[in-house]
């Protein structure tokens, strides 16, 4: 076959448009280069912001590092302020303005302590006596916060300047027979480097402290003396007291930073502290990291590529078996018997498996369609026999079927004779069944009020056995009400021979506090007696005399509290008598009342005997109808059926008549068509002769 037609054109098999196997490869190349630059865009972003989180997280350690340095450094401070405060001679010292012991005390300290400054001054705030690197002798520094605070009798701290130096100072109350004296204080200055080289080693991160909004030490080079031109910054931190985080600008190179408030005891913020990182640092990585992971991307691309081609090559050699054995199926000679090799059960595999399966089911359909071919033949040539043995049975049906007409027509009137009779006998049956309705309806009338006089009977019997029943509970419950309070009006005297012990025993107490106030009088006279010695001896006492008066008290108030007890428990006793009495009264009404209840149940049951034997009676006369009313349904029942059956008798007769006319017309077209089906069965041989020419084409 040269060409096929595919919506309305020819197709030339030898013409292809682009093969699968290059729209595969070419495909999962795209797939891999797209999905390569996904990953490699993919894992710079999450680096590059991994690596930001990493860095703020890293400064933010190094700013909590350094503030808790300084807080150890405020600490050590505080430490040397309360050592010196406290000492004796230094108390002495300045308290009598002794400078010279004072000058010896700082010389001493500055050669075995750390620190940047150190002062004694007066209740004015005058320094007295003081270190290098800061104020003299002389001068007042009553204006600095942690000196003032400190010549209040409390300790302070502060970041503030001294000689232009912006330190951290500790100040500590001098105090002698708890009047302040004075104040020594102690600082570390900021502007010596040594903070913010400390940060630089340690952390690996620039470090600037700022006075204010103005840098006076740095790791930076060139900014110290600068001021902050950043708003938010200024007003977060200093104004706020908040922590900023983010990226900044300084001096044209971009930093991740975080500022930090440096502030006083009193939490006013007087400078920040600086914390940052480069950013150029992290864009350095960010681009190592590029140049090794675009190599490798490029690389592992190929490679996919590679095995990509060389799978889908395989799997387009297999499939490329599957279309030769149809193209030779379809251009050879028709070969059933070929079959496609299987190598790997896979989807392929299935599809090779389900090829070869079709090919056996084809193989069999034809080899059945060639048998077949052989009968059929052999069959047109009965067919055209039986078709004339037909016309002649046609022939001989249609005059049977108007002998059966004239029949039917005969029947049909002997069916109508027959239904006007059991027409009369329904009649006969219908009047009968009313009068057995009329007599049945006056004895279900009268059983259904006897009965409902006997369901009255029992359901005031059954009130009545629940009313004697609960008359014997109640009896019970009564008897045992009065059981219990017998019982409550023996635990009742009991309470109040008990009270009356207590009486006793508050009377007894009552009579041993008064003796206790005279013993407590006579031990005052004697105290008094014996003068001094006898005044510890007095406070002894007094203190009895005065718990004397207080038990005397409490036994009054008490003795009151038992009286009203007793007066309310004789009121108890007498109500607990009176509900005695009145359960035995009740006790007896109940017993009277159960009485008349078992005489009603009596009567009731005897009332109810009475009522169901005439209950009896009307069942069997009920009974006796419904059996003739049975009977007489049955007979009308019966005859509908006979009238019924009669006239679907009548109607078949009829339909019977139609269809054998029916029947007549139908024979007589079979007739007229029987020329024609032997002109078909010609046809029909014809048809067999060229399907056989075609199925014998297959070799199976």
């Amino acid at each position: 076959m040269a060409s096929k037609i595919e919506n309305n054109r020819p197709v030339d098999p030898n013409a292809r448009d682009i093969q699968i196997q290059t729209k595969l490869i070419a495909l999962i190349g795209a797939v891999i280069v797209v999905s390569s630059v996904l990953v490699a865009t993919v894992s710079l972003t999450v680096f590059d912001k991994n690596q930001i989180e990493a860095t703020e997280v890293q400064l933010q350690h190094s700013a909590d590092g350094a503030l808790r340095v300084m807080l150890d450094w405020l600490l050590t401070l505080k430490g040397y302020a309360a050592t010196t405060a406290n000492r004796e001679d230094v108390i002495d010292a300045v308290s009598e303005n002794d400078t010279d012991t004072l000058e010896q005390i700082i010389s001493y300290y500055g050669g075995e302590l750390d620190y940047a400054y150190m002062a004694f001054t007066d209740t004015n705030g005058t320094i007295l006596a003081a270190g290098e690197n800061g104020p003299g002798a002389g001068q007042n520094v009553s204006s600095s916060h942690a000196v003032s605070k400190a010549l209040t009798g409390t300790i302070g701290y502060a970041y503030e300047s001294y000689n232009s130096n912006y330190c951290q100072v500790y100040a500590y109350p001098i105090k002698k027979d708890g009047d302040v004296v004075g104040a020594t204080l102690f600082a570390y200055d900021f502007t010596d480097g040594d903070f913010v080289s400390l940060m630089k080693t340690a952390y690996d991160t620039e470090c600037t402290i700022f006075q204010g909004d103005t840098r006076i030490d740095s790791s930076l080079e060139g900014v110290v003396g600068t001021t902050l031109a950043n708003k938010t910054i200024l007003d977060l931190v200093l104004n706020q007291g908040g922590t900023y985080k983010g990226e900044n600008k300084i001096k044209g190179k971009d930093y991740y930073s975080v500022y930090a408030p440096l502030s006083n005891d009193d939490g006013k913020v007087t400078g920040m502290l600086f914390i940052a990182k480069s950013l150029e640092k992290i864009e350095a990585i960010k681009y190592t990291t590029l140049k090794i992971v675009v190599p490798v991307a490029v690389v592992l691309a190929l490679i996919l590529m590679f095995i990509s081609f060389r799978f889908i090559h395989w799997l387009m050699w297999r499939i490329e078996n599957v279309t030769k054995q149809l193209r030779e199926m379809a251009t050879g000679e028709a070969d059933l018997t070929k079959r496609v090799t299987l190598r790997v059960l896979d989807e392929i595999g299935d599809l090779v498996i389900n090829f070869n399966a079709f090919c056996d089911k084809l193989q069999t359909i034809i080899g059945e369609t060639k048998r077949s071919k052989d009968e059929l033949a052999v069959s047109g040539e009965s067919m055209s026999a039986s078709t004339q043995d037909t016309a002649s049975a046609i022939t001989q049906i249609i005059a049977n079927i108007d002998s059966i007409s004239h029949q039917i027509t005969t029947q049909n009137q002997s069916v109508q004779q027959t239904a006007g009779a059991v027409d009369e006998i329904s009649a006969n049956i219908d009047s009968l069944n009313q009068m057995i309705e009329h007599q049945s309806s006056g004895v279900s009338q009268a059983s259904a009020a006897v009965e409902e006089m006997i369901g009255n009977i029992s359901s005031v019997n059954h009130s009545v056995e629940k009313m004697a029943s609960s008359f014997q509970e109640l009896e019970s419950n009564a008897n045992m009400g009065f059981k219990m309070q017998n019982d409550v009006n023996e635990r009742i005297q009991q309470i109040e021979t008990q009270s009356e012990m207590l009486q006793d025993a508050n009377t007894a107490i009552s009579s041993i506090a008064e003796q206790t106030n005279l013993l407590a009088m006579n031990a005052a006279i004697e105290a008094a007696h014996a003068g001094e010695a006898g005044k510890g001896f007095a406070v002894v006492a007094d203190e009895i005399r005065k718990l004397s008066e207080t038990s005397s008290a409490q036994s009054k108030t008490i003795g009151e509290q038992l009286t009203k007890i007793k007066a309310s428990i004789g009121e108890v006793v007498a109500a607990s008598n009176e509900s005695s009495r009145s359960f035995g009264v009740v006790s007896q009404k109940i017993q009277e009342t159960d009485q008349l209840v078992m005489q009603i149940k009596a009567a009731m049951e005897e009332q109810n005997q009475g009522s169901q034997q005439i209950t009896d009676a009307l069942k069997t006369m009920n009974d006796s109808t419904q059996e003739v009313k049975s009977a007489s349904v049955e007979m009308s029942n019966g005859n509908k059926m006979i009238l019924e059956e009669v006239q679907n008798l009548q109607s078949a007769t009829l339909e019977m008549k139609g269809s054998m006319d029916e029947m007549s017309s139908g024979a007589r077209k079979i007739n007229e068509t029987g020329a024609s089906l032997a002109n078909i069965s010609s046809q029909v041989q014809d048809a067999i002769g060229k399907i056989g020419s075609q199925i014998d084409l297959f070799k199976v």
